[in-house]
């Protein structure tokens, strides 16, 4: 792991003893009644930390923000701080991870709850269950300060780790959910009023309502899912076809998205590239291929003449969706040669779109990566000089120089990474694989 993650670690833990040392001096001291309702919702957010563990071969979407964020409302100091710890370091045990990334994720909720709980009061708020007046201002802005921190911090951590914008990676993990992560501001409010009017009652109530915004969660999360594995449907019938191609446009997908980062692309484009990748053989479904990808022997002059219109047939099914419209050309294109002796269409340096060039690298890459009757598949060494054999005659010279010096290169190589921008988890289970010693099977 590099040294930079783990003193932003160090950094977030010191940050989350401070927050809370400065809460319990500044703030008025411990009161038992005060306290019921935090450990109330306190629990609660342990409780959906769990569900949403045991949900994840389903869809899980964790809502334990909404509880922690409710005891801020309801008693906000160093006791509610000191709870949601608690709570998050009980949940942290639901599962095997690196004690480094339990003591981030404690830590850095730690942070999030104090600064909010702290931009409450500064601004005025007072404890439900002292005074119920929904006061806008101290209200707010103490949720968008906790969901401010609670994604931004992850969205550093992410960042140091590949090297990319901070910006960029927060906008990649929270562009899909910033519209719901609006619905706290009031569900918080009617949570807090809830239990003030209602005790144990109204923490049932408290259920209700955040199940409903789990379930607002979830199914904006189901479309997203659905629609990848549409796509991925779609891409396995094809390969069913071909023995020799099986995984593929997943491994493509997984190659391109790793030289798009290579080349620091901002996350949409490298999830567009992604997609992309995925289809770039879809057209292969259609029955005029079936015979020539079933063929053992080597291919007749009209047979590859008929291959190569695998691309436009591909462009041809990406264009009859609205929502890929953005990467039909990327799927037309991709068997262009840099020196303009490819096809379709003869397109020659930059005239090819990006992310044609990128998937010719990984399509390349898979060739030479994957076992073939006639040869066994290539390691690091022997890829790298194809790459530059190739450079300038196939291949894009910028990209090649940029990949073949990039740190990301051996990623293509790692069997466990996704190809996507590593999140927080990739990243700390990467460095716990690291440093497991070898052992004899």
């Amino acid at each position: 792991m590099q040294t930079s993650v783990r003193i932003y670690v160090g950094s977030v833990v010191v940050a989350a003893v401070a927050v809370t040392i400065a809460l319990a001096i500044v703030l008025p001291p411990f009161d038992l009644q005060l306290a019921k309702g935090p450990a109330a919702f306190a629990l609660m957010g342990l409780i959906a930390q769990f569900i949403a563990h045991s949900a994840r071969k389903t869809i899980g979407a964790s809502i334990a923000f909404l509880p922690f964020l409710t005891s801020v409302v309801l008693y906000p100091s160093w006791v509610c701080v000191l709870l949601v710890a608690i709570a998050m370091l009980i949940g942290e045990f639901r599962e095997r991870k690196p004690y480094i990334k339990r003591a981030f994720n404690v830590a850095q909720y730690v942070v999030s709850v104090g600064v909010a709980a702290g931009v409450y009061v500064g601004l005025g708020g007072k404890s439900v269950q002292i005074d119920d007046t929904f006061r806008v201002v101290p209200h707010t802005a103490a949720v968008l300060t906790f969901l401010l921190l609670n994604t931004a911090q992850v969205a550093v951590a992410v960042a140091l780790s590949n090297a990319r914008s901070i910006v960029e990676v927060w906008l990649h993990n929270n562009r899909a959910t910033l519209v719901y992560d609006f619905v706290a501001v009031p569900v918080v409010y009617w949570c807090a009023i809830f239990f003030t009017k209602m005790g144990w009652a109204g923490v049932a109530c408290g259920f209700v309502a955040l199940a409903g915004a789990r379930r607002f969660y979830i199914n904006n999360r189901l479309l997203e899912v659905a629609y990848g594995e549409t796509l991925e449907i779609l891409v396995g019938a094809v390969e069913l076809r071909d023995p020799y191609t099986s995984g593929h446009s997943q491994r493509v997908r997984k190659y391109s998205q790793i030289i798009a980062s290579a080349l620091h692309l901002p996350a949409k484009q490298i999830e567009r590239i992604g997609v992309a990748a995925l289809l770039h053989d879809v057209g292969k479904i259609d029955g005029i291929f079936v015979p020539i990808l079933q063929k053992p022997g080597k291919l007749t002059p009209e047979e590859r003449a008929i291959m190569e219109l695998h691309p436009l047939k591909s462009a041809e099914l990406v264009s009859r969706a609205s929502q890929l419209a953005d990467i039909v050309d990327t799927v037309r294109h991709h068997h262009e040669n840099w020196d303009g002796t490819g096809y379709p269409s003869r397109l020659a340096g930059s005239s090819i779109p990006l992310g044609s060039r990128i998937i010719m690298f990984a399509d390349t890459i898979d060739a030479m990566t994957t076992d073939r009757p006639y040869r066994k598949a290539m390691g690091p060494d022997d890829v790298r000089s194809e790459l530059l054999k190739y450079r300038g005659s196939q291949f894009d010279p910028a990209i090649c120089d940029v990949l073949i010096d990039s740190p990301e290169f051996q990623r293509i190589f790692d069997s466990n990474d996704s190809g996507r921008v590593q999140s927080l988890t990739q990243m700390f289970d990467r460095a716990r694989r690291r440093q497991r010693p070898f052992q004899v099977a």
